[in-house]
């Protein structure tokens, strides 16, 4: 099955750098998802893999051949336009129908793949209605099924269920996973929503300005993030400033906090996940608060809690008696707290832009 690798790969448009000296190599078979906020670069890097945008610098390899001088009809790439653009004049099943009538596959087979694809995609009913006749919605489902009736074994997807409903979502994104697997494709899926990018994808790259921040599995990423902004943008995160005392101990407004990490500078920032915090006191790592404000989530209630003018998230199913203006003990468990450094940094780190 094709891989896919970007060696340097660089664009700039006039003097904006939007993808800024980019590497990583896709295996064939994996469906990684291309994670970051908006203008991060995530589809003009993906463009470049389709042909559309021409690098700046930079080469580009599909199945271990250089592919910049390629046009991109001739990569055989599926890609997924976040502007649908589908044919108004034709029906939803011409629209599917057309690339693999372009490819030259047999009437047979076009319809085979068209009423599969149409299935996948929720929209047998509506095969023999117009795009204009359609939601935004049903119109992302037709390109959708559009771009995995070509039958390509690359598929770039460009936020594909940004305009869905939750529950079509959900659906949707189980449909990709199973359909990517069982006809062994090689997929990118460009999302700025980490939740999407964690439940369909084998890896995930995490993009800030132009560059990768990180590359990995969804566990690694999210427990163990490489920077402070992967900690913040892919779930939540607490973050305190502290000071060193020892290589595991560190103090924050008079209080030492063991981690089972080594601590190797002077002024750190420790991060923690709201779910590993819990409302107990123990022998050490206990800080002091007031809980300021209960957000209801179903399952869960997060409690932000004034420690020291720091407000400390905790979520849990637990203690359902707790209520604003309570004084309560929290403990963060050593095993579960991350050291970051260049506290001076924190504030650029965590912008979203």
């Amino acid at each position: 099955m094709p891989d896919i690798e970007v060696v340097n790969l660089t664009k700039v448009f006039d003097s904006v750098v939007a993808v800024d000296n980019v590497s990583f190599k896709i295996s064939g078979r994996e469906y990684v998802a291309l994670l970051g906020p908006s203008g991060c670069g995530k589809t003009t890097l993906l463009k470049m893999i389709a042909g559309h945008y021409a690098p700046t610098s930079g080469q580009i390899f599909i199945d271990k051949k250089p592919v910049n001088e390629i046009p991109p009809e001739d990569r055989n790439i599926g890609f997924f336009f976040q502007n649908y653009a589908l044919f108004p004049h034709l029906t939803v099943e011409e629209n599917v129908s057309y690339g693999p009538i372009m490819r030259g596959i047999g009437t047979n087979n076009v319809e085979k793949i068209v009423d599969d694809v149409l299935k996948t995609v929720k929209l047998s009913q509506w095969k023999d209605y117009l795009p204009r006749y359609l939601s935004g919605g049903m119109q992302q489902r037709v390109a959708l099924a559009r771009t995995l009736a070509l039958g390509s074994k690359i598929i770039l997807l460009d936020e594909p269920l940004n305009a869905l409903d939750a529950k079509i979502g959900a659906m949707l994104r189980y449909e990709l996973v199973k359909i990517s697997k069982k006809m062994g494709l090689t997929v990118i899926h460009v999302t700025p929503d980490q939740e999407e990018a964690m439940e369909v994808a084998d890896k995930i790259i995490v993009m800030k300005k132009g560059r990768i921040v990180q590359f990995d599995t969804d566990y690694n990423i999210y427990n163990h993030p490489s920077t402070p902004f992967v900690a913040h943008f892919i779930g939540e995160s607490n973050f305190i400033i502290a000071k060193r005392v020892s290589n595991f101990s560190a103090k924050f407004n008079n209080t030492i906090i063991n981690i089972d990490r080594e601590i190797k500078t002077e002024n750190i920032v420790l991060a923690i996940r709201p779910e590993k915090i819990l409302f107990e006191k123990k022998k050490q790592n206990n800080l002091e608060g007031v809980i300021e404000n209960i957000n209801f989530f179903g399952e869960t209630k997060r409690f932000e809690i004034n420690v020291h003018n720091t407000i400390i998230s905790v979520r849990t199913s637990k203690y359902s008696g707790l209520k604003v203006g309570d004084r309560v003990f929290i403990h963060l468990p050593p095993e579960h707290i991350m050291i970051f450094e260049n506290p001076e940094k924190l504030y650029d780190e965590l912008k979203i832009e």
